[in-house]
């Protein structure tokens, strides 16, 4: 970089309670004045995060926002209510990994140094923290270091959206969001009946994929898909054209472990589903939660996931439209439109579940029917031994490390009885044969 040097510098920055994650930069946290001059900037970012975690922890809202300078008339009030509305929702923990520390502007140079890391937080309910990008500037105050809050940019938190509500229940935690403190009866309704589904849900999944995942999840509840898409950091084209959104870095905490999911549920799209279809739809994310918690296999050197997402997507459909009153060319409908119109049945890429549209229904319609059919002949558990398999590191007993076509055509024959060429034959047979017999 022209005109200054990159100082990189790794520590932690760890303490009970949050700071405040919001979109809108909402000042700094005064740093104790140092005679002669700043003190080392990683040492006073650890002291101020500390301390105004401790506060929120504890419920003191204003002893977190004292030492907090406001950029702007309305920031103490914003960061004191955003406070507010975290404790409410039942912060539990807080903690910052800092990756690097850059310096932007060299000696003496006009640009303010940059924080960066990964911010891991839980509330009350969670059985994980959810992991998230994390940055804030370190700025000069009375010649001291000051911490300056994420500007525009950052990965906001339910609370930095609104005032949220929680309704804790077997399985975790529903948290609605009302921003401006406005009640939308929709969001209501859909939290209402989700806190209602939650502990139901959560037993599918124990039944399904086994109880060795931490079953306490958040679901949020808000609005609008826009902000759906605000939390999940997604387009919000993207956002709009999926029924959930799970929310949370892809990450292994201390532990060793992977860190949490939030799934998060845009009112004005999902209180238009069926009943059976908002049951199944929440009964496949906290799949993926506990698929997740569960693996510990990381991407070969070809860069491919270890488990593909047909594999993961069509699973997670798999085991929540088990019993649904709802005929297979019903759910498949996009696939066998497709198929009836001359286009073959492929077996979908990774990159198909990022579109929009016709392309993205086919994906998930083929990926449905992919995993059926195999569970058709092999059974359910050995498609969920399928994805354990590929998803468990080698040293844990999962498929030997291997370029992915290798291990999943070993994975089949392990646990499906059968070769991968043979599972896709069979699977393009029941396709081609308008899923005859799978009845409803």
């Amino acid at each position: 970089m022209a005109g200054g040097r990159s100082v990189r510098r790794r520590t932690l920055l760890a303490g009970a309670g949050a700071a405040l994650l919001g979109t809108a930069p909402l000042g700094a946290c005064t740093a104790r004045p140092v005679r002669g001059g700043p003190a080392d900037p990683v040492a006073e970012a650890r002291r101020l995060l500390a301390a105004r975690g401790r506060a929120l922890v504890a419920g003191d809202v204003e002893s977190a926002a004292a030492g907090c300078v406001p950029s702007s008339a309305g920031a103490r009030d914003e960061l004191r209510r955003a406070d507010a509305a975290a404790v409410r929702a039942g912060l539990l923990s807080w903690a910052v990994d800092v990756e690097d520390v850059e310096d932007l502007g060299g000696d003496g140079g006009a640009r303010d140094p940059r924080v960066r890391g990964r911010l891991r937080v839980r509330v009350v309910g969670e059985g994980r923290e959810v992991a998230g990008p994390w940055g804030a500037a370190l700025v000069r105050s009375d010649g001291a270091w000051a911490l300056a809050l994420p500007a525009a940019g950052g990965a906001p938190h339910p609370w930095d959206l609104g005032d949220v509500r929680a309704h804790r229940v077997p399985g975790g935690v529903v948290l609605r969001v009302r921003p401006g403190g406005v009640v939308d009866e929709v969001t209501e309704r859909v939290a209402a009946e989700a806190a209602e589904d939650l502990p139901a849900a959560t037993a599918r999944v124990d039944a399904a994929w086994g109880p060795d995942w931490p079953r306490g999840t958040a679901v949020v509840v808000v609005p609008t898909t826009a902000l759906a898409a605000r939390l999940a950091g997604l387009d919000p084209r993207r956002a709009a054209a999926l029924d959930a959104v799970a929310v949370g870095q892809d990450a292994a905490l201390a532990d060793g472990a992977p860190a949490g999911v939030r799934v998060v549920l845009a009112a004005e799209r999902f209180a238009r589903l069926t009943r059976a279809g908002r049951t199944a739809t929440l009964t496949h994310e906290l799949v993926h939660v506990a698929t997740r918690a569960t693996a510990g296999a990381r991407p070969a050197a070809d860069g491919l996931r270890p488990v593909p997402r047909w594999l993961s997507e069509g699973c997670a459909d798999h085991l929540a439209r088990q019993g649904l009153d709802v005929p297979a060319t019903a759910l498949a409908a996009p696939l066998l439109e497709a198929v009836a119109a001359g286009a073959a049945p492929a077996v979908p890429a990774d990159e198909d579940f990022e579109a929009t549209g016709a392309r993205l229904q086919v994906a998930y319609a083929a990926a449905w029917t992919l995993v059926t059919s195999a569970a058709r002949r092999a059974g359910t558990p050995a498609v969920t031994a399928l994805q354990r398999r590929l998803g468990t590191s080698p040293e844990r007993g999962g498929a030997p490390a291997a370029p992915l076509a290798e291990r999943l055509d070993g994975a089949c024959r392990a646990t499906l009885g059968t070769g991968w060429p043979d599972v896709q034959r069979t699977w393009r047979a029941d396709v081609a044969g308008g899923l005859v017999g799978w009845g409803p």
